[in-house]
């Protein structure tokens, strides 16, 4: 027996010697099970199934043998070829779920040939054989899926530095040399201007916004937000609850469209000012509120009267959010409605208001200095 140390000379170094005579025969029916029962791998070619899948199903059959027969548990090394099968499945493509099944698969047909490898009389072999099995294949299974896992995690995080960086050079770039630059660095084919889009909320995978967005779309993190470049005129793609989008205009690669970026990054403190949590919001949405955006002045001395003073003196928030309403409705019933109080209550607060700001929700003029006003965030970004 070649392929094993020692051979015990007792039933179990019988049955492995049985199953080893046999295991072309049986890592071939594995090879089948896994292509009719698993669609990733029923791609394969008959090379890659040769060259890359059936020796870790060879190697497992072998492994328990060697360990049963030698009473022994499962090396270091045996341990990091099967970790290196994981990290090779990864780069073949295979989900982890697949691999795993083929896991599952080659450990009921490695089970079938054992038992079948069993002389009649000697079936209390398998109580004991089944148990080790089991260990054997989960801890097997269990080191190759952990590599698997860390493999794809390194894999996103240098995928994520790489787009951080494209995305980075592209914004930074002064000119169309540095921009042509930017694009041989990366082998990357750029646009010739990109709208900016911005993705706040629940985590969001670019990847998945990729896939629904026109080819050549560039994506990266930019804080704790995912930004995308579109190469041409877009449509939202469809968003999970608790994601909100905020687009900007076509610009240039370069200052253009660093400027156009930057605009958009404050039509977004703009919109969760007011209360925006999901949706789409592009260039032409937000119009009142997007004229103090370019007059950081102004801004600064709205945010001092009206956002500040709030803060402090309505530190519940109860007056600003009747404010808020009764601004959207214009209405002192609609506002009673809408806040489940009386008439009187939003009386009361639209004159707190007044009190405090200086302004009368209630005069047109002072109405449209406060939805400015409340459109702002607190602070400013350092």
């Amino acid at each position: 027996m070649s392929t094993l140390r020692a051979v015990r000379n007792d039933g179990v170094g019988a049955l492995a010697e049985r199953v080893l005579a046999d295991l072309d025969t049986v890592v071939a029916r594995m090879g089948a099970s896994y292509r009719s029962e698993i669609p990733e791998y029923a791609a394969l070619t008959d090379g890659e199934l040769a060259r890359e899948v059936l020796p870790v199903s060879r190697q497992l059959v072998t492994t328990f043998l060697s360990c049963v027969v030698d009473a022994r548990q499962l090396t270091p090394r045996e341990l990091e070829f099967f970790a290196e099968s994981g990290r090779q499945r990864l780069v073949m493509g295979m989900p982890l779920e697949s691999v795993l099944h083929a896991y599952r698969i080659a450990g009921r047909e490695a089970w079938t040939a054992m038992v079948e490898a069993v002389p009649a009389g000697e079936t209390a072999l398998l109580a004991d054989l089944g148990t080790r099995w089991m260990d054997i294949v989960d801890r097997s299974s269990s080191v190759l899926a952990q590599a698997y896992v860390a493999a794809s995690h390194e894999r996103l995080r240098h995928v994520d530095a790489r787009r951080r960086e494209l995305v980075e050079a592209l914004l930074s770039a002064v000119d169309t040399a540095e921009v042509a630059s930017v694009s041989l660095r990366f082998s990357t084919v750029l646009a010739t201007s990109y709208v900016p889009v911005l993705v706040h909320g629940s985590p969001v995978s670019i990847d998945t916004l990729l896939l629904e967005l026109p080819a050549g779309t560039l994506g990266g993190h930019r804080g704790d937000r995912v930004l995308l470049l579109v190469p041409q005129r877009w449509e939202a793609p469809k968003l999970k609850v608790g994601v909100l989008l905020c687009a900007g205009r076509p610009a240039t690669c370069g200052t253009a469209l660093l400027d156009e970026v930057q605009h958009v990054e404050r039509l977004l403190l703009t919109a969760l000012a007011e209360g925006h949590t999901e949706g789409v919001l592009g260039p032409d949405d937000l119009l009142v509120e997007q004229l103090l955006l370019g007059n950081p002045r102004v801004a600064g001395a709205l945010r001092r009267r009206v956002v500040d003073v709030l803060s402090r003196r309505d530190p519940s928030g109860v007056v600003a959010g009747t404010l808020r309403v009764y601004l959207e409705t214009g209405s002192v019933p609609e506002t009673a409605r809408r806040e489940l109080v009386h008439a009187n209550t939003v009386g009361y607060r639209l004159n707190r208001v007044r009190d405090l700001t200086g302004l009368d929700p209630r005069v047109p003029c002072d109405s449209a200095l406060l939805v400015l006003g409340l459109g702002l965030p607190q602070e400013e970004a350092p």
